[in-house]
């Protein structure tokens, strides 16, 4: 089972990720229990929304943007960037077209 600090902040990512409540695990357990929200389901149906949001965590992972550099250019490329001070990656984002000076 998941601990209760993560398992608040995966509660509020998920509900984050749904623009409406209409796909939400929590909506479909509070309709399936017969509560009229999903906090009601959460605090009456403990167990089964503790188990939704774990399913719901497992099958999407937080995705950061280290995890994105380093799958676009490689673990050597990623560690080399992010080496860099964030004013000159910012600076270097911003003028793509000029020329650098080596």
């Amino acid at each position: 089972m998941m601990a209760a600090i993560k398992f608040l902040k995966e509660t509020q990512r998920m509900c984050n990720s749904y623009q409406e409540c209409t796909d939400c695990p929590l909506k479909e357990l509070a309709s399936f229990s017969g509560q009229p929200t999903c906090k009601s389901a959460m605090l009456n149906e403990c167990e089964k929304a503790i188990f939704a949001v774990d399913v719901w965590s497992r099958t999407h992972p937080m995705v950061t943007n280290e995890m994105k550099l380093r799958e676009v250019f490689g673990d050597n490329a990623a560690n080399s960037i992010l080496a860099l001070p964030p004013s000159d990656i910012k600076r270097w984002l911003a003028e793509p077209y000029k020329e650098r000076e080596s």
